[in-house]
């Protein structure tokens, strides 16, 4: 388990066995839902001026963590209810918004970039084209899906597309 790609072979292995639970080892379900709700809040926030002058006026940095905060458990229960839906449907179902789905069809084909204790990995699936994700060394040595790319996430909030 000491490799990103073997990891997500082991994640693409739960999820073809229909196991959420062994999948969502493979995903760290906070860390993902945190830095997707810090996307979310800046990008409504961006959107939004009346929103972003109210913030302002509360302070900034405070009131969008308290902002980040108050999302990360409805993110959270998003991206482990797409886990169950992934592994439900053996990874063959219609895409998901927070999870890699095509993943399983293209664990061969990442490109993977270490830095550090840190990778990110990058594949290209046919249907719902580039997803760009970080992964995070564990102290086991296995890793962990932690974060999106940001463009990645706007991307998804934008079209309200799953995959």
């Amino acid at each position: 388990m000491g490799t990103p790609q073997y990891s997500l072979y082991r994640f693409a292995g739960a999820i073809h066995a229909h196991d959420a639970v062994a999948a969502e080892r493979f995903v760290d379900v906070d860390r993902v839902a945190q830095a997707a709700s810090d996307v979310i809040v800046a990008e409504y926030l961006r959107r939004d001026s009346k929103a972003a002058q109210a913030v302002e006026a509360l302070g900034q940095g405070a009131a969008t963590a308290v902002a980040g905060q108050a999302m990360k458990p409805l993110v959270a229960a998003r991206v482990r209810g797409e886990i169950r839906k992934m592994a439900e449907s053996g990874g063959q179902g219609p895409g998901v918004l927070v999870l890699p789905a095509g993943i399983v069809a293209a664990f061969l084909r990442p490109a993977v970039v270490r830095e550090a204790a840190d990778a990110w990995v990058t594949y290209t699936d046919p249907r719902r084209g580039q997803t760009r994700f970080r992964m995070s060394q564990q102290p086991d040595r296995s890793w962990r899906i932690t974060d999106f790319d940001r463009d990645w996430v706007r991307r998804h909030m934008k079209d309200g597309s799953s995959g």
